[in-house]
C-alpha cells in the first residue's frame, strides 16, 4: 500500500481545480487536498507555515494571472532549503508551448511538466518513480 500524501493544487481555473481535486481523490493517494486559486495565495501559505504544514506535492499551473507559475518558482526558490526539501512541485499546463515545457523541465524544483487535464496513470507513475507515494 502506498503512503498517503498532502497535495496543494494551484490553479486559477475553477474547473481544472475541481477536476484535479476529484482525480486525486479517486486515486486515493492523498490525505489532504488544498486548493489555491492564485499563486500568491499559495506562496503566502508557504511563507507563513512551518514544514509540518507544507504539502508533499504542489501541482502548479504555469499560466495564471497576477503571478504565473514561473514567477511562483522564482519566489519559491528564495524560501529556506530545509522547507523546500519537504515539498515537490509538478508543473501543469494546457499549453503545448515548447518554451514552457523546456523552462519547466529545466527548473531543479520541478519534477516534471504534465499536460492538463491530468492523466492519473502518468501522475501515479511519476509519484511512484520519485518515491513520493
Amino acid at each position: 500500500m502506498s503512503k498517503k500524501i498532502s497535495v496543494m493544487l494551484v490553479d486559477d481555473n475553477k474547473i481544472d481545480l475541481f477536476i484535479h481535486h476529484e482525480l486525486i481523490r479517486q486515486m486515493d493517494i492523498a490525505h489532504t487536498i488544498a486548493e489555491c486559486p492564485f499563486a500568491t495565495e499559495a506562496l503566502k501559505f508557504l511563507e507563513e507555515h512551518d514544514a509540518n504544514s507544507w504539502p508533499d506535492i504542489i501541482l502548479l499551473d504555469i499560466h495564471m494571472p497576477v503571478m504565473n507559475g514561473f514567477d511562483f518558482l522564482d519566489k519559491y526558490a528564495l524560501l529556506p532549503e530545509e522547507l523546500r526539501s519537504k515539498c515537490r512541485i509538478i508543473a501543469v499546463s494546457s499549453s503545448l508551448d515548447t518554451g514552457d515545457k523546456l523552462r519547466a523541465n529545466e527548473s531543479p524544483m520541478v519534477l516534471q511538466l504534465l499536460e492538463k487535464p491530468l492523466n492519473t496513470t502518468k501522475l501515479r507513475n511519476l509519484l511512484q518513480s520519485e518515491k513520493v507515494i
